[in-house]
């Protein structure tokens, strides 16, 4: 494929490898071709991933790196990209570069909806920070005089307009689906609606299908010779009469109907070559598609379909009616019968009635039919059926009302207004986002002190370019081998015998590692090779290739109760895949350069497996392309399966996974099932609570022992509850061991406590802001694990949040949700004395300074943050190096968002200790400069330190965590953040307590990542599993996140003023991780508008939709009209 040709051929790395299916965009490359037909170069972006380089005869690929890189110049986009914060670990940033240059390529001065299309397949901006700023830099690109304009005139010609003269539309069949719908949206305004139907009708689904690098590459022919149900454009061209006209051997012209399940259209499977495709308009016809995926775009659709009918002129009698679903079964599926009892009747309500029954009887899904959501998918087909109807109706009157001199269509009664509300399709709409921040005390600090200032991400640059170094850029080292993975088929079984002969016998094969190549430790809580008996599927057996298995099979345990799956059943959007490289030197020395969050623990794991000291073993860790507590764990044994593999062959070893053996292995959320009993006041006053909380922590323990003790300090979150017992129960089954993400248990505590704040307000007939309210913690008050501390903060980010978006004047659909989060962890001994993180920085004679620390660069800015204040110098004089076990000897955890704060203190001392060395020189000669002042000292000079959150008390440095916990008294955590998010059906309202921020630009950026992640943990991302403990949904394709479509039209961001921490270095407060939570009011606010119609309805209002909140479980727990037709009919079956 083009990208491992980039890597290994031209030794180009800034095209990046994120997921191999097409579904992230991090490897766009622009495509460029000449058009034979309008005699122009055309421009489209690809995916590198899946291009094969023998499709690109006469074809040009332009990377990041020719779009501009820092030598010797930047283009404008990357430039603006970097400077406004558009970036945060950097991973997939050239791929974004590429898709808007592949745009301005094109169009010169593209429109805020083609920059969002050319942006809507890029998943993997969910994990990203500034989404507003990045939109707003790419459609102004930040109109600042400090930016210069975009020039055309050093591009490539642009192609002039297409023009396109419809009457049958016919098109070639090799065409684009992107270029299909340019040439569509310059032609329907053209022509009278009457005559469209049909192309808008196309639109609608091309406006959706797949992302912009798919559409600009996947052909429409292709596209419709498939036969495969979720192809949304056939149902659509099959009941528009299109033809796909075919070239054959002693025929160059053979028309061809779409092709049909029943598989009577066998022309395609003969030698033929798709030629053009055809599209025909009828006047008198109304046409119209519909879908429904799980998310907006880029995703397959779970049910999509085709209708058309014609009318009798002049009279609502119908003489043509087809109707077609795709997504049902293995192909597309035909309404045929239901059709035809259908013809010669009205249409009108007693019709709809009869056709839902009708197409319910035909289209059957059993409940064991293949895709699961079976009852959705059956309220699916009578719902799209309903809309048909609604659009033939409205239609119908539209063009009576621009057309009275036709005799058709019939006139109709006017639709009510609820109606009409069905009839709008639900588009995102063009997102404004404001960030309000406090410059505090800037005015009177010197120009070359950074803290409290917005400055650009350090690597920002590097990121736009492509020349960010991750571990997976690094080139093969001579001799280098790659690793491949042997897994578990089966969730538990024994491993009677392995046999590798075949495998050793494949060319280029070196060896086959297994547990008995382990010189020591075969890991600590889970096993890095399995030894005898394996205990999930996907965990590792042996290393390289096609190696014979034979098990016993044992009794899975998959899941705590039958409910437990749908729960908070989701795993780690992390960009970069697992990669390592183990390097072995002279000595028995060996270098491992891991993807990791703790470069310490992957040196004392690979030490024990190889039976060596820690001073043989050199972790290195530059930067990460996301992780999210997802890097802690399962890094630790990849780094072992590598470096046995290593020091056996005496080879350096490369590892790398594909997405779907990472989505296999690596851990996830923890699934989580609650039960509460609570007792109340008619005022919503909670005088007693009795939570109980099991825990799904899979086949190991893995974090499972620093998580659940989080539970009981999380649990209570802002609501204070005299009287509460909270038992947490560890459930252990034969799937991937869980693992510790963003918020630790916080997200699942959280919204569970927040479910019952909403079933106390459905008893009590109280708002829900008002139970809030009444139980929220006061001023002062202590905590349930008896912590005292002040909630003025609190108070003043809830009084302003309900102000912001004026709250009381909105009726329904609408949540507001308060957040209270501790920094650290529950588990002291993270950042205890003797597990310090450290600091070590070097001044050299000429003035430059290199500082190392403890703290990973994940993409929160760490390096950024790091203090430049103490040396009073600027920013240019300063490096930073990479993490490194050769430097910092006993670094801990870069997670809980205490990695800055930890590691920063850390920089502070060592500083200011230096600083002091260099005093005398300074009083000396006051009038110098920096470079001065260390020529004059005439050598380097340098120091380690270290800092921690766990102190002594009298201690002047760290913080004070003494709580004891048998006693239950003393403090658990230095200290608590704060904020509140508000948020309605098409926008959010956060109000956050950072105090002093040290960048406020990279800290509103992370509460914008972390907002849109919690809002895909509780209402989009799903994972299914076998029954047989297999997971199902291993990729993008399947697993879906959240996309730039999904940010809010209106996404605000207020950082509360006035606000201080003395406890924390230069007062700021931590924001990474704690910011997660608030993404749960879009849960609550879905559940406030489910509430109202299920009111409309006179349904009960004590109901408890699990998480997440998908399409399928707001359609159904709406518990509307289909839901219910559904039910009925398949009671009768």
């Amino acid at each position: 494929m083009l990208k491992f040709f980039f890597f290994n051929a031209v030794h180009l790395s800034g095209t990046k490898y994120g997921c191999g299916v097409g579904g992230c965009g991090a490897c766009t490359v622009m495509i460029s071709t000449y058009d034979p037909v309008t005699k122009q170069i055309q421009h489209r972006p690809a995916n590198s991933c899946l291009f094969p380089i023998c499709s690109l005869h006469g074809a040009a690929v332009t990377t990041v790196e020719e779009v501009g890189s820092i030598k010797p110049r930047i283009h404008t986009i990357q430039e603006r990209l970097a400077k406004c914060n558009g970036s945060q670990c950097g991973f997939c940033t050239p791929g974004k570069v590429m898709s808007i240059y592949a745009l301005l390529r094109n169009h010169a001065e593209p429109s805020m909806e083609k920059i969002i299309a050319a942006l809507d397949g890029r998943f993997q901006t969910v994990n990203c920070k500034k989404y507003n700023k990045g939109i707003n830099i790419h459609s102004g690109l930040c109109n600042t005089e400090e930016f210069p304009p975009v020039d055309p005139t050093q591009e490539f010609i642009f192609p002039p307009e297409l023009i396109v003269g419809l009457i049958d539309f016919l098109i070639g069949a090799a065409c684009c689906l992107a270029q299909l719908r340019d040439i569509l949206m310059k032609a329907v305004p053209k022509l009278a609606e009457e005559k469209t139907k049909i192309y808008q009708a196309f639109l609608q689904h091309l406006r959706t299908l797949a992302g912009e690098q798919m559409r600009s590459m996947a052909s429409l022919g292709g596209h419709i010779v498939s036969r495969a149900s979720t192809r949304e454009l056939n149902p659509i061209s099959s009941v528009g009469k299109s033809v796909l006209n075919l070239a054959s051997e002693g025929k160059l012209w053979t028309p061809c109907q779409i092709p049909l399940p029943d598989g009577q259209n066998t022309a395609t499977e003969n030698m033929a070559i798709g030629n053009s495709f055809q599209m025909k308009h009828y006047c008198d016809d109304f046409i119209s598609a519909f879908r429904q995926a799980e998310s907006q775009k880029n995703a397959l659709s779970i049910v999509n379909s085709g209708m058309r009918i014609l009318f009798s002129p002049g009279t609502d009698t119908i003489v043509d009616l087809s109707i077609l679903y795709g997504g049902i079964g293995s192909t597309i599926l035909s309404a045929r019968k239901s059709c035809e009892k259908l013809i010669g009747r009205q249409w009108n309500d007693q019709m709809l009635n009869e056709a839902c029954r009708l197409v319910l009887e035909e289209i059957f899904l059993p409940p064991s039919a293949l895709g699961r959501k079976v009852e959705y998918r059956r309220t699916l087909l009578v719902s799209f059926l309903f809309r048909f109807y609604l659009e033939v109706l409205h239609g119908s009157d539209n063009i009576a009302l621009t057309s009275p001199s036709l005799q058709y269509p019939f006139r109709c009664a006017e639709l009510s207004q609820e109606k009409m509300s069905a009839l709008g399709m639900l588009q995102s709409g063009i997102a404004q986002g404001v960030q309000i921040y406090q410059l505090r005390c800037v005015c009177r600090q010197p120009p070359q002190d950074p803290v409290g200032r917005p400055i650009m991400h350090q690597s920002g640059i590097k990121h736009t370019t492509g020349e960010e170094v991750y571990i997976d850029d690094i080139r093969p080292v001579d001799g280098e081998l790659s690793l491949a993975l042997v897994t578990n088929i089966k969730a538990h079984t024994k491993i009677m015998s392995i046999n590798a002969s075949e495998a050793l016998q494949v060319p280029g094969v070196v060896d086959v590692v297994t547990a008995r190549d382990v010189p020591g430790e075969n890991g600590k809580d889970e096993q890095a090779y399995a030894e005898d008996k394996v205990v999930c599927v996907g965990q590792i057996i042996c290393a390289v290739v096609a190696v014979k298995i034979v098990y016993e099979d044992l009794e899975p345990i998959l899941t705590i109760e039958v409910t437990i799956c749908l729960l908070f059943n989701n795993r780690f959007r992390i960009l970069e895949l697992e990669y390592l490289l183990d390097h072995r030197r002279e000595d028995k020395e060996m270098d491992v350069y891991v993807s990791t969050q703790h470069a310490t623990d992957v040196q004392e794991f690979v030490a024990s497996a190889l039976n060596l000291q820690y001073n043989k073993i050199m972790c290195h860790m530059k930067c990460v392309g996301g992780a999210f507590g997802g890097k802690i764990t399962k890094p630790l044994l990849f780094a072992v399966i590598a470096a046995v593999a290593a020091n056996k062959t005496g080879h350096a070893v490369c590892f790398a996974l594909e997405r779907n053996m990472d989505m296999l292995i690596t851990g996830r959320w923890h699934p989580f099932f609650g039960k509460y009993k609570v007792g109340f006041m008619n005022d919503g006053r909670i005088r007693a609570a009795d939570f109980q909380c099991y825990i799904n922590g899979g086949c190991t323990k893995d974090e499972f022992e620093s998580v659940s003790p989080s539970l009981i300090p999380l649990i209570g979150q802002c609501i204070y509850i005299l009287n509460l017992l909270v038992r947490g129960h560890a459930c252990k089954t034969n799937l991937p061991s869980n693992t510790a993400f963003r918020g630790f248990e916080f997200p699942q505590a959280g919204l569970f406590v927040e479910t019952c704040i909403v079933a106390v307000a459905t008893q009590t007939d109280l708002p829900h802001e008002k139970v809030r309210e009444i139980n929220m913690y006061k001023r002062v008050n202590l905590t349930s694990f008896k912590e005292k501390f002040d909630a003025e903060n609190l108070w003043k980010c809830w009084e302003e949040c309900l102000d912001k978006p004026d709250y009381y004047s909105k009726k329904k659909g609408i949540a507001i949700i308060p957040m209270k989060f501790s920094v650290g962890f529950n588990a002291t001994y993270f950042h205890q004395v003797t597990s310090s993180n450290q600091s070590l920085v070097h001044i050299y004679i000429d003035g430059s300074v290199l500082v190392t620390h403890g703290g990973i660069e994940l993409g929160q800015g760490i390096h950024t943050k790091m203090s430049h204040r103490e040396l009073k110098i600027p920013l240019s004089y300063i490096h930073l190096c990479e993490t490194s076990t050769t430097t910092v000897t006993s670094g801990k955890y870069t997670a809980g968002s205490t990695g800055t704060e930890i590691n920063a203190r850390a920089v502070q001392d060592v500083c200011q200790i230096l600083w002091k060395h260099l005093d005398p020189i300074q009083r000396d000669n006051p009038n110098g400069k920096w470079e001065d002042w260390n020529n004059g000292r005439g050598w380097g000079i340098s120091w380690s330190n270290s800092s921690n959150l766990r102190d002594v008390l009298t201690s002047s440095r760290g913080y004070v965590t003494n709580m004891n916990q048998d006693t239950e008294k003393g403090h658990a955590f230095p200290y608590f953040r704060f904020g509140v998010s508000c948020s309605e059906n098409i926008g959010t309202d956060i109000v956050m307590d950072a105090c002093f921020t040290i960048n406020p630009a990279i800290d509103i950026g992370q509460i914008e990542g972390a907002f849109i992640q919690g809002v895909g943990l509780y209402t989009l991302e799903e994972i299914f599993f076998s029954p047989e403990g297999e997971q199902l949904t291993l990729g993008p394709d399947t697993y879906k996140i959240p996309a730039i479509c999904d940010i809010p039209e209106q996404f605000c961001v207020y950082l509360l003023p006035n606000s201080c921490n003395s406890i924390a270095i230069y007062s700021s407060k931590g924001v990474g991780e704690a910011r997660f939570f608030l993404g749960s009011s879009v849960f609550f606010a879905i559940q406030d508008a489910v509430a109202a119609a299920r009111k409309e309805r006179g349904l009960p209002m004590d109901f408890t939709p699990n998480s997440p909140l998908t399409v399928e479980r707001i359609c159904m727990a709406c518990d509307d009209v289909f839901t219910e037709m559904v039910r009925l009919f398949s009671s009768l079956l």
